[in-house]
């Protein structure tokens, strides 16, 4: 680690040297902005300037990690999506960091601590031992009745001082007031004491190892400093000696530093497992905070803490509810006892009045990853927050709608309220917060109150954030999608999104996720958009999506029983070659079943170059007549017949002229497709019913609650329900 100190005699002078310095020592110098007033300057008796080496990973951080448990299955995204990740990390950690040492008037507050709003449940109970509060019990136990000032000079002039004084010192030190403690750290008398940690790392017994640690997070040593590496090193050897108490408030320190130690973690979670029917209550809540910290976690480990979860349930304070199902999302891990759910459900509802909008929220996220739905708790959330939603920060707001949207949860007063926040607060809007606000209103299918001036607002300020879009393709996509599925279509954007240099940034990018949205854009635009001339998605583009990013027949008939069903009840009725089972619409991945009407009200067979009937040859609904043999065997050149012949004997059929046929989309839906509890389309469906209407068809529901409630045993009730939905009357 490179300092540098000026006085304030020196500061006019050496601005030159301070200059050259950081470009020296700072990894990234384009990133570094640095600028004092001099009312500050003056104010300040000495500035000390610690910057990261040119070479960090000697000693900074472990590189961002990616988590490689087994708790949910997903595709890996493209490896250069993470490196784009990994880059704005290494831009973000290698900006000046003097506010992490200097403090003064100007130093703005920050609103909202997430780290510390994670950590609230320790304000519960005095039994857990964490980062915050192990000094005191650690100082209590002190017989040394030395002052400050002479423990330092003893530190300091003593080159012999033994490693238990120095962890009494330190210990000492770091208990005093916050501002005593800064101008400690910043005069650079700790500077020695750092380096006899680094030499006494061996040396110490384990509680005075804790002590010092717990120390440097109080002086709040940055977490890329030299002297946590021996500290790290002894941590993961220490390890097997300690109690659960002790690897759990190490584990707790190390997460306060903000520093990974996924190596201490690993060896810890494998030596709590064997005896994880010993842990406490505070011991579970805390174990499975640092490990939701951490990401990761044995799936082994995590489907047994359930069951202790389980029989500690009613003890949990609302807070400790949050903290675990948090510990359960950020692990990736899906709780898989719909009985623990539902228990923590109604936990959470009973204890609502100790919940912040933050610890709602961390519940919602686990429900929303098991894809479970407690909704008299749903509906609790909403009628407290709605009234109040304009106080609460947007980015919580906004995580707060998602969950209802992605498990389909309507609720009008809370959608109402958030969009009417998100156009008072659109200047606070990320790109990514304007993309779920767009997606939730989409999903829901719900126009505000106030929609002309929300959805204007929302695009506006995506024409704001389009220096962003190279960076973040993927939150333009999802905004794009989320506006189809609201009939808006603002065709910059849309030409923006399809133009080469941003396809190539998504292709780089992005996940097939986003493919796969794009597809649906590009598809809409195609079928809505007329009088639209911009960049469209190319034929080789949509042949290259992955095999996931389009629908499939054979999967809807496998995984959707309904809709089985309805076609072989359909083929019974009409005939296998009448009916059939395709992708009307390429770019939506639900099935469609089509049939095709005359003007009899019958139903025709089906032709078409989409369409092969089952166990037949295509050429087998072709009439042979004398004009078209004799031009296939060549008996009859062409100028012996007509033009008007030789049309008539390539092109007649079995099937009568489509002019006068009717085109049927029977829409075979599941629960899936509808608000929960509600009979209300998703928005995509009713896009994609909008989209078939305006191609010519007729479109037929066969809605799941109906479908359901009719006997299969016998089928004629099923059959003449068929025949009234399509013909109009019992056949």
């Amino acid at each position: 680690m490179a300092s540098v100190t000026l006085g304030p005699a020196s500061w006019s002078g050496n601005l030159r040297t301070l200059h050259v310095c950081l470009k020296k020592h700072i990894v990234s110098f384009a990133h570094f902005n640095f600028s004092l007033s001099p009312p500050v300057l003056r104010s300040l008796s000495t500035c000390r300037i610690y910057s990261q080496q040119r070479y960090p990973s000697a000693h900074g951080p472990v590189m961002p990690h990616t988590t490689v448990s087994l708790q949910k299955s997903k595709l890996l995204k493209h490896h250069s999506f993470y490196q784009r990740m990994v880059v704005s990390k290494r831009n973000k950690r290698s900006q000046f960091r003097i506010d992490d040492f200097v403090e003064h008037s100007a130093r703005p507050k920050k609103e909202f601590d997430q780290k510390a709003a994670t950590r609230s449940f320790y304000e519960d109970s005095d039994k857990y031992l964490t980062a915050d509060n192990f000094l005191a019990t650690y100082c209590s136990e002190s017989k040394t009745n030395k002052d400050l000032d002479t423990m330092l000079a003893i530190v300091s002039d003593n080159k012999d001082v033994s490693p238990e004084m120095l962890a009494e010192c330190l210990s000492i030190l770091a208990r005093q007031p916050k501002k005593k403690v800064s101008k400690l750290v910043q005069s650079g008398k700790l500077d020695p004491h750092l380096t006899m940690v680094s030499n006494y790392s061996k040396d110490f017994t384990d509680k005075d190892f804790v002590a010092v640690l717990v120390s440097l997070y109080t002086f709040k040593i940055p977490y890329w400093h030299q002297v946590y590496k021996a500290l790290i090193s002894e941590s993961e050897r220490r390890v097997y000696s300690w109690d659960i108490s002790t690897m759990l408030v190490v584990s707790d320190t190390w997460r306060a530093i903000n520093r990974i130690v996924m190596e201490y973690n690993s060896r810890m979670l494998e030596l709590i497992e064997p005896q994880y029917l010993e842990l406490t209550h505070h011991q579970l809540v805390q174990l499975l905070y640092v490990i939701g910290e951490n990401r990761t976690s044995p799936l082994t480990l995590m489907k047994k803490l359930e069951d202790v979860v389980l029989s500690y349930v009613d003890e949990l304070t609302g807070k400790e509810i949050a903290a675990v199902c948090l510990g359960y999302f950020k692990s990736q891990t899906i709780i898989s006892s719909a009985a623990l759910l539902q228990v923590l459900g109604d936990r959470a509802l009973e204890r609502f009045d100790q919940l912040d909008v933050f610890s709602v929220i961390s519940i919602f996220k686990a429900l929303r990853h098991a894809t479970t739905v407690h909704l008299p708790l749903f509906k609790k959330a909403a009628a407290t927050f709605s009234p109040v939603l304009q106080d609460q920060l947007l980015v919580a707001v906004m995580n707060l709608v998602f969950t209802y949207a992605a498990l389909h949860v309507f609720d009008k007063d809370l959608l109402d309220a958030v969009a009417e926040k998100a156009v008072l607060d659109v200047k606070q809007c990320r790109i990514k917060d304007i993309a779920k606000f767009l997606w939730t209103f989409g999903q829901l299918n719900y126009r505000p109150v106030n929609s002309d001036l929300f959805l204007d607002t929302m695009v506006k300020e995506l024409r704001a954030h389009s220096h962003e879009f190279p960076r973040w393709p993927e939150h333009l996509v999802y905004s794009l999608v989320a506006l189809s599925y609201l009939d808006s279509f603002p065709y910059d954007l849309i030409n923006t999104v399809f133009s080469p240099a941003m396809l190539k940034h998504i292709k780089e990018y992005c996940p097939w996720e986003t493919l796969r949205d794009l597809y649906v854009v590009d598809g809409a635009v195609g079928v809505e958009c007329e009088d639209y001339t911009g960049h469209r998605l190319s034929q080789e583009f949509i042949k290259q999506l992955p095999e996931g990013g389009k629908g499939s027949v054979k999967h809807e008939l496998a995984h959707r029983e309904n809709l089985a069903e309805v076609l072989r009840m359909l083929e019974q009725m009409l005939g296998r070659d009448r009916c059939r089972v395709c992708l009307i619409l390429p770019h939506f991945k639900s099935a469609d079943i089509e049939i095709h009407l005359d003007q009899t009200n019958q139903a025709v067979v089906m032709d078409g170059p989409d369409f092969v009937p089952r166990g037949k040859n295509k050429q087998a609904d072709i009439k042979l007549n004398k004009n078209l043999i004799d031009i296939l065997t060549g008996t009859k050149t062409d100028s012996e017949e007509s033009p008007g012949e030789k049309e008539e004997a390539v092109t007649e059929v079995a099937n009568k002229d489509t002019e006068n046929i009717t085109r049927l989309a029977v829409q075979v839906t599941s629960f899936k497709h509808h608000h929960y509890n509600s009979h209300t389309l998703l928005g995509v469906h009713e896009m994609k019913r909008r989209q078939l209407r305006k191609l010519g068809y007729r479109v037929v529901e066969i809605p799941y609650y109906e479908w359901l409630e009719l006997p299969r045993h016998p089928d004629t009730e099923r059959k003449d329900y068929l025949s009234k939905k399509i013909f109009g009357q019992e056949k």
